[in-house]
């Protein structure tokens, strides 16, 4: 195996974790770093259309940037819980199944061993009640 124990597996986990955390934020920092130094359109002062686009662009990638996604965390959240809700139900299902048979096998047993007893009190009374000389059934 791989990995020896869960404490190894998890040390490893958060290795990549914090790897992929940094090289994230250094993608971000670059791309901050090499903005655009271009201004388009001050030769042209007739032709702003390319220009007015990119603006337009600009503003709409910080108004997604600004949003910060909360409806698919929100989703993944609710997801999460409902599968987990799922997994562990099931998990508790089959514990009570378990413990529930053996109530009813405990039961069924205590059931045929009173109909045994109830069976042998009643043919020694029968037998009981011929030495008197009554007459049953």
């Amino acid at each position: 195996m791989l990995f020896s124990n869960k404490r190894s597996l998890l040390q490893a986990f958060l290795c990549c974790l914090l790897f992929l955390c940094t090289s994230t934020y250094r993608g971000v920092l670059a791309q901050d770093q090499y903005g655009d130094n271009y201004d388009y359109g001050s030769d042209y002062g007739q032709d702003n259309l390319y220009h007015d686009y990119a603006i337009k662009q600009q503003e709409k990638e910080v108004g997604k940037a600004a949003s910060g996604g909360w409806g698919r965390v929100l989703i993944g959240t609710a997801a999460g819980w409902l599968i987990g809700g799922k997994i562990h139900s099931g998990r508790k299902e089959k514990k009570i199944n378990a413990k529930h048979k053996e109530e009813i096998k405990a039961m069924y047993t205590q059931y045929y061993n009173d109909v045994y007893t109830l069976q042998q009190q009643n043919q020694e009374l029968a037998e009981a009640l011929e030495q008197l000389g009554v007459r049953v059934r």
